[in-house]
């Protein structure tokens, strides 16, 4: 563990650890190095986690809201079933990412990387998701509702039963990787300037 580690439960118990029913709420992890932690029915409300780094952990039925994950760089990590309502999220890295049956309400997640990832029964609401990379992603029945995807990435997004509801999506990019996504008149005008210059037509103002 880095220097800097100050969390209760020592780096003995998370790396290659199976844990269960812990409470967690408030841990300091910053800049942790976690590797093979499985870490099922617990809470981790208010987990101070930024800057750290997971690697094939797994938490399943675990609350991680208002959970600080800023900066936080995971490989083959896996959330099922789990909660992240208010969470933290912006600039951390979900490389090849599991989220299964993943509650996300409030979120802030500017520049967050989860390329390669797969999503499946995934709902963020009221997120803040501006310049997202979800590109090579799979994503399944994921709902997008009031959130902002200003300047998001799809390049290679395979997406089945995507919904976008109430979203922004000025300046995205990877137009062509949202075929057979379902969103609402609004969400199609906002990401109108995207359609456009992927289709190569030029927007003019009326009666010009």
């Amino acid at each position: 563990m880095p220097a800097g580690y100050a969390g209760t439960v020592g780096p003995e118990e998370l790396c290659g650890a199976t844990l269960t029913n812990h409470d967690l709420t408030g841990e300091v992890w910053i800049g942790a190095e976690i590797d093979e932690l499985e870490l099922d029915s617990s809470s981790l409300r208010r987990l101070r986690a930024a800057e750290g780094t997971w690697e094939r952990c797994t938490f399943t039925d675990c609350d991680l809201t208002g959970a600080d994950l800023a900066g936080l760089t995971t490989r083959d990590t896996g959330l099922v079933r789990c909660t992240l309502d208010g969470a933290r999220l912006t600039g951390s890295s979900w490389l090849r990412s599991r989220m299964r049956e993943v509650r996300a309400t409030e979120v802030v997640a500017d520049l967050l990387s989860a390329h390669s990832a797969t999503w499946t029964d995934v709902t963020f609401t009221d997120a803040t998701l501006r310049q997202i990379d979800l590109s090579g992603a799979r994503l399944q029945r994921v709902r997008f509702i009031d959130c902002d995807l200003s300047e998001a990435r799809f390049a290679g997004l395979r997406a089945e039963q995507v919904t976008m509801t109430g979203c922004r999506l000025e300046r995205i990019s990877g137009v062509d990787a949202l075929r057979g996504v379902s969103m609402t008149h609004g969400d199609a005008v906002s990401g109108l300037g995207s359609f456009a210059e992927h289709l190569g037509i030029t927007l003019t103002e009326e009666g010009r």
